[in-house]
């Protein structure tokens, strides 16, 4: 993912767009491997200001997930935008929260893959709205109904039920 900053750095303040399009590896991130189905697109724009350069941007990605409730695999679209900075390796300090460069290219690797993964949600469902597993006998709920779920089903509040409220003052 290579931008060309040459126009960006002679014409300062001046904003250039980009556009980059491309296959993505299979990465790992926190214990978590993310695949990646079809292309990643990233749009944006750049703009050189004498000590560096703001970078900002849109990317999309469509990743192959497997539902946290009901363990079903699924693709999942995913976009996310960012604005990142961009200095020279030279003038860099190490506690600048910056990505540095050389010469004419800023490669947009690692910030694209930093941001994916900074917004990527904690946990992937195949739909909001999904039943999961039955915690008794494993059956997906989305597919098939079975009654173990109600015949077991105990709770910690479920002694309330049982009390009563009627004609007194709470």
């Amino acid at each position: 993912m290579e931008l060309s900053i040459h126009q960006a750095s002679k014409q300062l303040g001046e904003v250039f767009p980009y556009a980059w399009q491309g296959q993505l590896e299979e990465q790992t991130y926190g214990g978590r491997t993310v695949r990646f189905v079809g292309e990643a697109t990233l749009q944006g724009t750049v703009v050189g200001d004498g000590e560096g350069f703001t970078v900002t941007g849109e990317g999309k990605v469509t990743l192959s997930s497997v539902c946290a409730r009901c363990n079903e695999p699924f693709e999942e679209p995913f976009a996310f935008s960012f604005e990142d900075r961009f200095v020279k390796a030279v003038l860099r300090e190490e506690e600048d929260e910056s990505y540095p460069f050389e010469g004419d290219v800023i490669d947009l690797t690692q910030a694209f893959m930093d941001e994916l993964f900074l917004q990527l949600p904690m946990v992937s469902l195949c739909k909001p709205d999904c039943k999961g597993l039955c915690p008794v006998c494993g059956v997906d709920l989305n597919r098939f109904r079975c009654s173990c779920a109600e015949k077991t089903r105990n709770s910690a509040f479920d002694a309330l039920k049982a009390l009563s409220f009627e004609d007194k003052e709470v």
